[in-house]
């Protein structure tokens, strides 16, 4: 088995979900101290029992709203607080309203899928990326559904 990320320390937004979880289990398997942000403890719960015995050493769970600016720079700096320093950040968190047709959206739809898939982004990599320029390095991964461009 490969080891990549040994010794290295990973940040998913969103770990939780589909994406993320296979992000999330594929960073543990090569070596890396994963951290996940999730709204849902359930499915933190199936991301820990499919992590088995890897995950309780080196997976840890935030239950974090990534569209709040302050509570995301909260958790990177407890992340480098523990762990003394962030290599990565994959940022899996969004959400899309498919099949509602423009004039019949609620706004409060519109504005919840604008905080989850920019907000989330802008958030995230900023508070990534002053850790990552005082550390000389890092990598931020902002990913995008196919779902968004289905017709």
């Amino acid at each position: 088995m490969s080891r990549r990320f040994e010794g290295k320390v990973a940040l998913v937004a969103g770990g939780t979900g589909g994406l993320g979880r296979a992000v999330s289990l594929a960073f543990l398997e090569e070596g890396a101290k994963v951290e996940v942000t999730y709204l849902a403890p359930g499915g933190w719960a199936e991301l820990q029992e499919a992590a088995g015995k890897v995950g309780r050493q080196t997976l840890k769970g935030h239950e974090v709203d990534v569209t709040d600016e302050g509570a995301v720079n909260g958790l990177v700096e407890k992340i480098v607080a523990e762990r003394g320093q962030l290599d990565a950040l994959v940022n899996a968190v969004g959400a899309y309203a498919g099949g509602v047709k423009l004039w019949e959206m609620e706004t409060g739809v519109f504005e919840k899928m604008m905080a989850l898939n920019l907000r989330s982004g802008y958030a995230l990599a900023r508070a990534a990326a002053r850790t990552m320029l005082k550390q000389g390095r890092g990598t931020i991964v902002n990913v995008a559904a196919k779902a968004a461009l289905d017709h």
